[in-house]
């Protein structure tokens, strides 16, 4: 056998024989390894992706992909952020590692950016609680140095309330994407003035026995439950003399009695009383006042 080669000055992968030559290696996972090892490094690309269309199908692929887990050539390793939550990241090496990498959890606050490697097939694998949205750096947009946009401390807590709602209530459960598309409108009820437990109170009382769509039930009561735009009223400023509340809008200063402009108010008369009647209540005053009329049961008797 004959063994001819071409010089090449792009477009080629550097490999290993022990790759080539691993005779516990199944054709398939030699090949697949190679077909790893071929694309960019940090690429968004998935061995789900990647072996979408080969001859293979997606059975032998599968046994491939172990094949290359237990050999060492691919590492899996978990990752929890700071709020609890698991994500998984994909390595592809040229070399078996003996020891796989540790689970790595980042320390509350520190903000880690993740990044979207290779992975084996995932089929219907979910995360079991929503992610809470947070800021966060694309994988495309890491080397022009790009930040992501910031987010208002309410949107924050109201993703963080929204994705808690399933501890309370299991049919509540949100995916990220509706956590995302609901918190805007949760985070007006926090900037409002509802607390988190009002939210949660208001959300999840009251509902019915069977739930198909717990984002548009959510948003139904979010939208139609919004408490009202909280009333500012203005206080008053005393007068500087006589202590009465001045005018809305006069901020210090006197009021006009004091100031001399207007005249000083009179005693005003009750509401509904003729000028006769308290013409009679004056006179009855004055006679009391005398001597000459006692009070009774029954109303004034003459001594």
């Amino acid at each position: 056998m004959q063994v001819k080669r071409t010089k090449h000055t792009s477009g080629f992968t550097v490999l290993p024989n022990a790759i080539l030559q691993h005779s516990e290696l199944s054709l398939t996972a030699r090949g697949l390894l190679c077909l790893l090892l071929s694309q960019p490094e940090h690429t968004a690309e998935t061995i789900k992706s990647l072996t979408a269309d080969v001859a293979e199908g997606n059975a032998r692929v599968t046994k491939a992909t172990k094949e290359l887990q237990a050999a060492g050539y691919i590492v899996v390793t978990n990752h929890q952020n700071e709020r609890g939550h698991w994500s998984k990241a994909v390595a592809v090496y040229d070399v078996p590692q003996a020891v796989a990498p540790k689970d790595e959890t980042p320390k509350a606050g520190r903000l880690r950016a993740r990044i979207s490697g290779l992975e084996p097939l995932r089929g219907k694998n979910q995360e079991k609680n929503p992610p809470v949205p947070q800021p966060s750096v694309a994988v495309e947009d890491m080397g022009r140095g790009e930040e992501a946009p910031q987010q208002s401390e309410e949107f924050g807590r109201a993703a963080a309330a929204l994705g808690r709602l399933s501890d309370a209530v299991p049919s509540l459960k949100l995916s990220a994407s509706d956590v995302l598309k609901l918190a805007p409108v949760a985070a007006e009820w926090l900037a409002r003035g509802a607390s988190e437990l009002q939210l949660r109170n208001e959300l999840t009382e009251g509902l019915p026995a069977t739930i198909k769509s717990p984002r548009a039930l959510l948003a139904d009561r979010l939208t139609r439950k919004m408490p009202p735009v909280p009333v500012v009223v203005e206080k008053l400023t005393e007068c500087g003399e006589c202590g009465t509340y001045l005018p809305r809008g006069q901020k210090a200063g006197i009021c006009s009695q004091c100031a001399g402009v207007a005249p000083a108010a009179s005693e005003p008369t009750p509401v509904g009383q003729s000028d006769e009647a308290a013409s009679l209540l004056d006179a009855i005053r004055q006679r009391r006042s005398a001597g000459t009329v006692k009070g009774s049961r029954r109303g004034f008797a003459t001594a």
